[in-house]
């Protein structure tokens, strides 16, 4: 393969989200990472990786990192030559979603950000038979990350763009992840954005939580090697 593959971790994660898909392809990809802690806006983590991009590179993205992702196709399209989005959307926050982070703010503020993240986590692995091995990992991550550093994120996300009107201008081919049972990111999410991407396929992994190269890192693996 010999290509340039970039990696954006969600929130509350490091790169160890992807340590699965890095010693896949290690031997095949020269990896990169997207630092999502350092800025407080979606634009600003976007425009700090832009000025050291590989000439040209696929891009894989998870959650919030894709919205890092639609960002630089927006800054740099003309390097990404594959775009992957798992489990991500390209709307702004819903209602809903925008009070969920304002409470996560008030917990933090009041110093309970142990007990958000043990509440954020619940709900984030569907195979109840993993959470022994997976939630200490993301419990890890999060605290790797720590409050105030996902205080910059929350509110990132909370005022990110919409990118629905970037759609249809994006013609490199790009592939939606999809995890059935995740409920964190709705499924119609990604959906729409297959209906407005040119060149998407869209693939739903069953049985699988919000937290997918986790979850199901040899199903993801191998759908990520069949299609890149």
């Amino acid at each position: 393969m010999n290509k340039d593959i970039v990696l954006i971790s969600g929130a509350l994660a490091s790169p160890k989200l992807w340590h699965h898909q890095e010693y896949h392809f290690q031997e095949k990809a020269r990896i990169h990472y997207v630092d999502v802690l350092s800025d407080y806006s979606i634009r600003k983590m976007a425009e700090r990786f832009a000025k050291t991009a590989p000439n040209k590179f696929t891009l894989i993205a998870f959650s919030m990192g894709g919205y890092v992702a639609l960002e630089l196709f927006y800054l740099i399209p003309h390097k990404i030559e594959k775009l992957v989005l798992i489990n991500s959307s390209a709307r702004t926050v819903s209602e809903k979603g925008q009070k969920e982070r304002e409470r996560s703010l008030t917990l933090i503020n009041k110093g309970k950000f142990d007990f958000l993240i043990n509440l954020i986590f619940k709900n984030s692995i569907y195979d109840k038979n993993k959470h022994y091995l997976l939630l200490p990992l993301l419990k890890n991550m999060a605290k790797e990350v720590g409050a105030e550093k996902y205080i910059l994120q929350l509110n990132a996300i909370l005022h990110k763009s919409d990118h629905s009107l970037l759609l249809p201008t994006i013609e490199c081919p790009t592939l939606l992840v999809v995890s059935r049972q995740d409920k964190i990111m709705p499924n119609e999410r990604s959906e729409n954005m297959a209906k407005h991407i040119k060149y998407s396929k869209i693939i739903y992994l069953e049985e699988c939580g919000h937290v997918a190269p986790l979850e199901q890192p040899d199903l993801l693996n191998k759908i990520l090697s069949d299609w890149l």
